[in-house]
C-alpha cells in the first residue's frame, strides 16, 4: 500500500515538472452555475506563484487563515471546467462566491472542494451546492477503497491524505465521511471578475 502511494506521489512530481513548460493562466470561473471572466494579474518580480499541474493562478498570497474581508475561490476536484490532456488528475473546477465590483482587484482566500463520494457524479459550479454537498455524509461499503475516491489525486498532492486511514478525523459515529471535503489552503491570490459572461469553459490544453 505505501510502495503503490510512493509511486503514485513521484508520478505526480513528474507529471508537475513536465507542465511547467506549459502552463495556462486560469481566466474563468464559475458563479452560481455560470462562467464568468476571472483575470489574474501577472507575476511581478519576486512574487511568489500558485500553480497547479498546467494551470497558473497567478501571484500566492501567504495566509494561513482565511480573513472575512476576502472574497472564496474554491478548487473543486474532479471538474469537467479546466481540462488538460495528459494531466486528468490535475481536471477541476474553479467556483467563487460573490461577483465583486466589475475589473477591480481583489484577494481571494482558495479552499480546497475534493469529491469523497463515488456516486458523487455531478459536476458542481456553484458555492450553494459545494457546501450542501459537504454536509451530506456516506457510509462507504467494506470493499470501498482510498483510490475508489473521486478526488484522490488532489488529496495525495495538497494535503497528503494518501489511504483511509488518515480521512479517519472526518468520520462520523456510524463510520461515515462527507461526501465532499472542503478545507482552506492556507493562501490567496488577486483577481478582478469581469461580469459578462464567457461563452466557452476555458479550451482544452493538447498534447505536445
Amino acid at each position: 500500500m505505501r510502495a503503490r502511494a510512493a509511486i503514485g506521489a513521484l508520478l505526480l512530481v513528474a507529471v508537475a515538472v513536465t507542465a511547467q513548460q506549459r502552463r495556462s493562466q486560469i481566466d474563468s470561473a464559475y458563479f452560481e452555475g455560470r462562467l464568468v471572466n476571472f483575470q489574474i494579474p501577472p507575476l511581478e518580480k519576486g512574487q511568489r506563484a500558485f500553480t497547479l499541474g498546467p494551470w497558473q493562478f497567478g501571484a500566492r498570497i501567504a495566509d494561513s487563515k482565511p480573513r472575512d474581508k476576502r472574497l472564496n475561490l474554491y478548487l473543486v476536484a474532479p471538474g469537467k471546467q479546466h481540462e488538460a490532456e495528459g494531466f486528468d488528475q490535475f481536471d477541476h473546477n474553479d467556483v467563487i462566491n460573490a461577483l465583486p465590483d466589475d475589473g477591480k482587484l481583489f484577494e481571494w482566500d482558495v479552499f480546497w472542494a475534493f469529491v469523497i463520494d463515488p456516486k458523487l457524479k455531478a459536476d458542481l459550479t456553484n458555492e450553494h451546492q459545494l457546501l450542501e454537498q459537504a454536509q451530506r455524509r456516506f457510509v462507504p461499503g467494506d470493499l470501498f477503497e482510498f483510490n475508489d475516491i473521486p478526488g484522490r489525486d488532489f488529496l495525495r498532492a495538497f494535503l497528503k491524505i494518501d489511504s483511509l486511514a488518515k480521512l479517519e478525523k472526518h468520520r462520523g459515529r456510524n463510520r461515515s465521511l462527507p461526501r465532499l471535503i472542503i478545507l482552506p489552503a492556507g493562501f490567496a491570490v488577486h483577481a478582478s471578475v469581469e461580469v459578462a459572461e464567457t461563452t466557452e469553459p476555458q479550451p482544452k490544453i493538447a498534447a505536445e
